[in-house]
């Protein structure tokens, strides 16, 4: 089968899109597949206008990015003549949408989108952007939903939108997680703690951008009402807001407690998985929360999250069963559900326990897709009475 994904954005970029299609790309070429990704060139100067990447071809256009990422803009279309499936990463995306709408037109294939965070910008802590970009989701989602054969959705907040809303009946294909988190056998902490001079053993755990609207900033505000001994680490690329993280953490004189680790290697990211009490996600925007994988990370080494109630979150984190749920922007109830996991270490491991069952692979998500990609296919054939794709 022939797979073209279009995302705006893609390795060497990091971020969560970009490794999730990633990662699904690479295991499709796995399965025995011929895969192309079409992105832009916003963001990774240096990179080629093609190569092949684990597999993946990989083809860059010349784009043009206005602020936000969904915004990026294609100059030019790909050079793509067939393809069986046409996989567009989020109906939000200007560059996406109209890429693959030429890609449609041109090799006649059929259209499978992945709907994501769902009339999501009226929660958005941005006034204009909760006033304007209301407007622009409905716009992309019903072009999206013209050109498209299959609707997928990560998160069943999208899905019960989908449905309640538009009437539109979409698959559920979560992310997944690389096989090697899901081995078993801890790091040892004491290499972890010694590598990077960290003096607290009582650590809770930061994985993403450093973006205000993932609330980098709640999680300082919340280990100043911990206990002296309790500490964040922060891992994840920034994203032109740590230094605003670190000033605060000063003001409220918690910088000794706060370790910055910057984007680590997947070995690393383990071992802080692993020396850490639990992961926190104190996001404070629904449009930043889809199906986040650090949740399916942490559960795969057996931690607890404690999430902001915002999201796809609350779909997956069930409060008090496989982890802990607060209201966004709220640092002392974040502190309070942090130092219950640090007074009951038998609360903790249950809870991790219980969330290693919501986790899948990656292997496992990409079969699935072919199984969706494949239904679709067996449609088209059947009106052309073939039997193609069986």
């Amino acid at each position: 089968m022939k797979i073209v994904h279009v995302v705006h954005s893609y390795y060497p970029r990091v971020g969560g899109i970009e490794r999730a299609v990633q990662h699904l790309a690479e295991e499709q070429v796995r399965l025995g597949h011929e895969v192309t990704v079409v992105t832009s060139n916003v963001a990774v100067t240096g990179s080629p206008r093609e190569e092949v990447i684990n597999g993946v071809r990989v083809v860059r256009l010349r784009s043009s990015k206005l602020i936000y990422n969904d915004l990026t803009m294609p100059l030019e279309s790909p050079d793509i003549k067939e393809a069986d499936i046409i996989h567009v990463h989020s109906q939000n995306s200007y560059f996406s949408v109209k890429v693959a709408e030429k890609l449609r037109g041109r090799t006649r294939a059929k259209v499978a989108v992945h709907f994501m965070a769902v009339d999501a910008f009226k929660g958005h802590p941005n006034i204009f952007v909760r006033l304007l970009a209301p407007y622009y989701g409905r716009h992309m989602l019903r072009k999206a939903l013209k050109i498209c054969d299959l609707p997928l959705v990560k998160s069943l907040r999208d899905m019960e939108i989908l449905k309640k809303r538009y009437r539109v009946e979409a698959e559920y294909l979560p992310d997944g997680i690389p096989e090697y988190y899901l081995i078993k056998g801890k790091s040892d902490p004491n290499e972890f703690l010694k590598k990077f001079d960290i003096r607290h053993e009582k650590l809770f755990l930061f994985i993403g951008r450093i973006h205000k609207l993932k609330g980098p900033h709640i999680l300082v505000k919340a280990i100043k009402h911990c206990d002296r001994d309790v500490a964040a680490v922060f891992i994840g690329p920034d994203d032109g807001y740590l230094k605003e993280v670190l000033s605060l953490a000063e003001r409220i004189d918690v910088r000794d407690r706060i370790y910055v680790l910057g984007y680590v290697d997947e070995r690393t990211k383990i071992q802080t998985i692993d020396t850490s009490i639990a992961l926190i996600l104190p996001s404070i925007s629904e449009y930043v929360e889809v199906y986040p994988m650090v949740i399916s990370e942490a559960w795969a080494r057996e931690k607890p999250v404690i999430a902001s109630r915002i999201g796809g979150v609350p779909y997956r984190v069930k409060h008090g069963v496989n982890g802990l749920l607060v209201n966004p922007s709220d640092p002392r109830a974040l502190a309070e559900a942090m130092m219950l996991l640090v007074h009951d270490e038998t609360l903790s491991k249950e809870m991790g326990r219980r969330g290693r069952g919501e986790v899948f692979s990656w292997r496992e998500i990409a079969s699935r897709s072919i199984k969706l990609y494949k239904h679709i296919l067996r449609r088209l054939a059947y009106t052309r009475g073939c039997y193609y794709g069986c």
